[in-house]
């Protein structure tokens, strides 16, 4: 048998800490994860990493950054064929995942075990010092009195919080019948793509009661869908447990000696597999034989633990817990071989932490998952390593992504801590059967484009014809400066932080672009998941802006104003949470700080309901209902809705409207136009759509979806999608200045197919920053991209490994 943990992530800004746990039993192996912050998907295709086989899924904690990749994941899971997975952990599990067709199992009390072939698992329950004499199986209980409305709103009493689970669960279980519904938002177009059915089922809560689905959907189930799906979830509370996970792999049976079997009197066949699987056998001359008498000795299983610190201010728990004294022990078959510790800042240096983690044996590996003591590497290679080739041709445009080799804290310099203690590093492996070992085999070299040994640099110097193009594309683009035009806008920046559809893949992330505003702040257009980490590699962490005279992330976050979200496809809304907790943690007791979120009714009633789960500033959010926008409503400007006036008085905006787009019901492009006098018009997902031509007239910037390549024409019909040619005529019908081609299919994941003579179109890529005023040099960069990604090209040739 053999059996391995595997860290995921280890704490870096992109990925937050989880643990990948396998066993190869005798049914077959089976796979465990722990946590599924945002960007886990992603790090296991960079990884090549396949997780179809994971049955069970534990958190420790309900909160996006424990949770905020598990929805995508369960989607991609889905799509593979896995089936009954099963999401474990504590309270609000079911609250956060009642839109889902998956199952759940909240532990609600200290005892309950998880428990199969392979593993045991102890939840034990950790609570925060100003909860620690409280009864921690009461839901009011969990959450301190912080003074606000919401927190106070209720102290829900036992029944009525099993009268709420046992409603949401009924939720869940009518998601599982899997008939045609006429809510399906392709349910106009005539194939379906399985990921985009999964996609809105798994988010999907309808603005209004739908009429009837399919004659064979069952009467009772689809009157019962309509009658509980658009209401709101009864509410819940945030709880501040945590939960840590003892886990034990199965007893190891010794190993079986045939020459004992047959000294015994026995033959080979039944008798043998009788005392392998631990029965006792009676030998042809009448005795009776036992598996001990042939089988070498035993061993219990090995023990490892997950657990979860997030601040100092649980370390009181943990300290206390008597489930953990069980194993600081001097019994060995009793101690952990390994813990990995997910802590918070600071956890680590506090004296009570260091005592309780040299209390376990000192063979026990201690893996310490956290921002600070682990290094910012890069995660994406194959992302960065892309990113270095473009920067070649401007490595301002193309900025390489921020990452540090060298962790910011010394974990050698902590003197008091077990001599076993080490930083997480993704890919690590600690072999736990047949015998221990640490494997590095699957870690990549450290990236690092200033090193001219480094693998980085090997690759780019091997392009010589490359980089050859590239000298006379910089001669080019001086020679054209001339082009540059003094249009209005022309200062406004566009990050494309995202450029990819359905899910991650190695080279591009989901949908995202940011808008910069000088002197006026921030627009989100679309937020994909992991949509902060890939902003964080742009700009740099809080307090290292990336570059001299750069934008600093903080300013970036603190000053955004407005996010816009086209639709509730999972790839363009799942990173709003993380955004938004961002944001509000910068504007913390500012009563007057506020953000507009435009979008779908239905994001309005999913950040709701998440608001019971964890406070990411709900009170601070001014939302608007796209429908509210249609530019088919409106006569003259629409600032008496008072988000509107907001964005007029805080960032000059003069006119936002927005477009029904021909994608799914409810989805939408948008408008924006500036006091300055540009205007700056985003499709999200759409066939050519003519309302957008009439409300994008003239439009300084057409950022346009161009999802497939034009060959596969009757595949964008099918799944209302554009493209190249269409998004490119779409911006000529405009008479846009200037086109920005995003949200390109994963299967040619690092460039489309592409012609010249399209005057000014640009083709984006992740984390590319640009200017109004500078788009007319993205023409001229095709000459250069056509070598790049030439058919014969390592580039173009290497394998898209997006199966999970």
């Amino acid at each position: 048998m053999k059996s391995y943990i595997q860290i995921l992530g280890s704490g870096t800004y992109d990925v937050p800490p989880s643990v990948f746990v396998h066993y190869d039993g005798q049914r077959g192996s089976q796979k465990y994860l722990f946590n599924c912050g945002e960007g886990t998907q992603r790090i296991c295709l960079q990884n090549k990493l396949r997780l179809v086989k994971t049955k069970n899924i534990f958190l420790t904690r309900i909160n996006w950054e424990c949770v905020g990749g598990l929805p995508g994941m369960l989607l991609t899971l889905a799509d593979a064929g896995s089936k009954e997975i099963q999401i474990l952990g504590g309270e609000n599990l079911t609250h956060f995942l009642t839109a889902t067709r998956i199952r759940t199992h909240e532990f609600q009390k200290e005892g309950m075990k998880f428990t199969d072939d392979n593993l045991t698992v102890l939840p034990v329950f950790l609570y925060p010092e100003e909860l620690k004499n409280t009864d921690s199986t009461s839901s009011s209980a969990q959450k301190p009195e912080t003074g606000t409305k919401r927190e106070r709103d209720s102290d829900l009493q036992s029944d009525e919080i099993d009268s709420a689970l046992k409603y949401k669960k009924e939720i869940l279980s009518l998601m599982f019948n899997q008939s045609q519904r006429s809510d399906d938002p392709r349910s106009f177009s005539k194939k379906k793509s399985r990921i985009d059915e999964d996609i809105d089922i798994a988010m999907h809560i309808p603005d209004e009661p739908q009429s009837a689905g399919s004659s064979n959907n069952d009467d009772s189930v689809r009157d019962r869908r309509r009658e509980l799906f658009p209401k709101r979830l009864p509410k819940s509370q945030p709880s501040l447990a945590s939960i840590a996970y003892i886990c034990k792999g199965p007893d190891y049976k010794g190993k079986f000696d045939p020459l004992a079997a047959k000294a015994l009197g026995l033959s080979p066949g039944r008798q043998y597999s009788e005392l392998v699987k631990g029965n006792s056998v009676v030998a042809p001359n009448g005795t009776t034989v036992h598996p001990h008498q042939v089988l070498g000795p035993s061993r219990p299983g090995l023990i490892f633990m997950i657990v979860d610190i997030p601040s100092i201010s649980y370390i009181s728990s943990v300290f206390d817990s008597p489930e953990f004294a069980v194993y600081q022990t001097s019994n060995k078959e009793l101690q952990p071989r390994v813990i990995v510790h997910m802590i918070g800042n600071d956890v680590l240096e506090d004296q009570r932490y260091q005592e309780w983690m040299k209390k376990f044996g000192p063979e026990t590996e201690h893996v310490i998952a956290n921002e600070q003591y682990g290094p910012q590497r890069v995660i994406y290679h194959s992302s960065a390593l892309s990113q270095l080739k473009l920067s070649k041709i401007d490595e301002k445009i193309f900025r390489v992504p921020y990452y540090s080799n060298i962790p910011a804290k010394d974990i050698k310099s902590l003197r008091n801590i077990p001599k076993k203690t080490s930083f997480a590093v993704p890919m690590m492996m600690y072999q736990t059967e047949p015998s221990f070992k640490i494997d590095t085999s699957q870690i990549d070299p450290p990236f690092d484009h200033n090193n001219p040994d480094s693998e980085a640099v090997k690759s780019l110097n091997g392009l010589n014809d490359y980089l050859n193009v590239v000298k006379e594309v910089k001669r080019d683009i001086i020679n054209s400066q001339s082009e540059a035009k003094d249009i209005p806008g022309r200062d406004i920046s566009v990050t494309t932080l995202g450029t990819g559809s359905t899910l991650p893949s190695k080279y591009r992330n989901v949908s995202a672009s940011l808008i910069t505003i000088p002197n006026n702040g921030f627009i989100l257009l679309d937020v994909g998941e992991g949509t902060f980490g890939s902003m964080l590699r742009h700009f740099g962490p809080y307090g290292h802006p990336h570059g001299d005279g750069q934008i600093s992330l903080e300013n970036c976050i603190s000053n955004l104003k407005c996010i816009f979200i086209s639709h509730m496809h999972a790839d363009h809304h799942l990173g709003i949470i993380r955004v938004l907790s961002k944001w509000n943690q910068l504007h913390l007791g500012e009563k007057n700080a506020a953000i507009s979120v435009l979008g779908p009714t239905r994001l309005w009633k999913w950040l709701q309901e998440y608001s019971d789960v964890e406070n990411f500033g709900i009170n601070k959010i001014k939302f608007v209902n796209n429908k509210d926008l249609l530019f088919s409503k409106q006569k003259g400007t629409n600032f008496g809705l008072d988000s509107l006036q907001y964005l007029k008085n805080n960032m000059g905006i003069s006119k936002v409207e927005t477009v029904a787009a021909i994608h799914c019901p409810n989805s939408f492009g948008i408008s924006l136009e500036h006091r300055d006098g540009w205007k700056i018009v985003y499709s999200g997902d759409t066939r050519p759509c003519d309302d957008l031509v009439r409300v994008g007239k003239d439009a300084t910037l057409l950022i346009h979806e161009a999802t497939f390549e034009n060959d596969l024409i009757e595949e964008a019909l099918n799944k209302l999608h554009s493209t190249t040619e269409e998004a490119v005529s779409i911006g000529k019908r405009m008479n846009a200045h200037a086109l920005l081609l995003t949200h390109f299919s994963q299967r040619y994941p690092k460039v489309p197919v592409f012609t010249d003579n399209h005057g000014i179109v640009g083709i984006s890529f992740d984390l590319m920053e640009v200017n109004i005023g500078e788009f007319y040099k993205l023409p001229k960069f095709v000459k250069a991209l056509k070598v790049l990604y030439s058919d014969g090209s390592e580039e173009a040739n290497e394998e898209s490994d997006n199966e999970i």
